[in-house]
């Protein structure tokens, strides 16, 4: 058995002592290689023939099981454990060369069995994160942009993500809402393209039948180490509840806190878009400036709270009297503006003439007001905001100089800026 002593592997042939009873009592190493004396650190005078229970080696009980079965029974045995002794993590695979022997080949595992641990640690942690950040996770199709379950292997590597898979249901009812198909293409393009995960907000759905929500959808590009292809993971978060509170900040922030309507800063950020966004479709465009006649008597004769209701109520005759498309905001004080397109001049002088009429009757409360109208009005509807705004500011002028109650109408000529 001289050749054994060269194997790298730690080798020991074992005898298994019994009692009286025929259980295993002890166990006594009668023969090992340089490798395994190496192993665990002791010269080989004081463990061969020694008691492994007994002595310093301390075997645990459960071990002894072990190497009775193979002695006694013939069972071929790889198992791996912690041997506190040694203070390391042992791979042993049993045999038996003779009835009540059994040849053990030793492996030290500790250095494998810390990096499993590590993976163990790491993707625990993985977990905890996608399950405080992610309600569902799915395969991306990076040809097609369909959506399939994952692989199974990547399945099989965590129970969180089997739980978060797309349920068949959802898979045939449409788990993102139609008409979003271009948003999401460019978004699986862009991260096989930069290998790095991308974001936006899409219509999706958790529940087969339920309507559909706002959720961030992010995907990952990832490359296969082997093949080199290229593939996709999407996941969705339910953002519906933060979308909607944005929307609502947004919202207050645009609107006039009086009166509900735009204010100045969101009314001409609206109009300057609609002006630079102007296509073949659109035909004309005018600008109306409106500035209530007297309100400063009012606040001063009925008080502030009845100029404040009179303002309101002016706010909603504008909106009554133009279309659901047409832009109303408040300049500020008691001075409003509208922006139409595509509405012809003598129609504008009509509507203008009808909140006039509106106004001989009192508003609020028996209280009356007036209004002069400055209008510009662009022929081709390609002038900028700064051109209507100046020419409207002139025309309301013009009006004011007229007497109260006066519409004013200028006209841009040419393509404008």
């Amino acid at each position: 058995m001289d050749f054994l002593q060269g194997l790298p592997q730690a080798l020991a042939v074992m005898r298994v002592d019994l009692d009286i009873m025929g259980r295993p009592r002890d166990l006594m190493i009668v023969y090992g290689n340089e490798a395994l004396f190496t192993l665990f650190g002791a010269p080989r005078e004081w463990m061969t023939g020694v008691s492994l229970v007994h002595s310093c080696m301390k075997l645990d009980r459960k071990w002894l099981e072990i190497f009775w079965k193979t002695a006694y029974q013939g069972h071929v045995q790889e198992m791996s454990g912690f041997w506190p002794s040694l203070g390391r993590h042992l791979a042993v695979t049993c045999h038996r060369p003779q009835y009540g022997y059994c040849t053990c080949l030793f492996q030290d595992v500790t250095e494998r069995v810390h990096k499993e641990n590590d993976l163990v640690k790491s993707r625990n942690r993985l977990e905890a994160l996608l399950r405080s950040t992610v309600d569902m996770v799915f395969q991306i199709d990076p040809v097609t942009g369909g959506i399939t379950n994952l692989d199974q292997d990547i399945v099989a590597c965590s129970g969180l993500l089997k739980a978060r898979r797309v349920p068949e249901t959802l898979l045939r009812q449409g788990l993102l809402a139609p008409g979003q198909s271009e948003k999401i293409n460019s978004l699986i393009s862009l991260a096989l393209r930069a290998e790095n995960d991308c974001t936006c907000e899409v219509r999706a759905r958790l529940k087969a039948g339920a309507p559909y929500t706002w959720h961030s959808l992010t995907v990952v590009g990832y490359s296969d180490p082997c093949s080199k292809e290229l593939g996709i993971i999407g996941v969705l978060k339910d953002v519906h509840a933060s979308i909607k509170e944005r929307d609502a900040l947004v919202r207050r922030a645009e609107k006039d806190p009086l009166c509900g309507i735009y204010n100045r800063a969101a009314g001409e950020n609206l109009v300057a878009a609609r002006l630079s966004g102007a296509d073949e479709t659109c035909h004309s465009a005018a600008l109306l400036v409106f500035d209530l006649d007297n309100f400063k008597a009012i606040n001063d004769t009925t008080g502030h709270a009845a100029g404040d209701a009179v303002l309101k109520a002016f706010a909603v005759l504008l909106g009554q009297c133009f279309r659901k498309d047409d832009i109303v905001f408040r300049f500020g004080g008691d001075e409003f503006a509208v922006f139409v397109q595509n509405m012809p001049q003598e129609r504008i002088v009509r509507v203008s003439k009808t909140i006039t009429a509106r106004l001989e009757e009192p508003l609020v409360d028996g209280v009356r007001v007036g209004v002069c109208i400055g209008v510009a009005y662009s022929r081709s509807g390609r002038h900028n905001y700064e051109e209507l705004y100046k020419m409207a500011d002139k025309a309301l002028y013009n009006a004011k100089e007229g007497g109260k109650g006066q519409t004013a109408v200028l006209c841009l000529h040419g393509s404008g800026a």
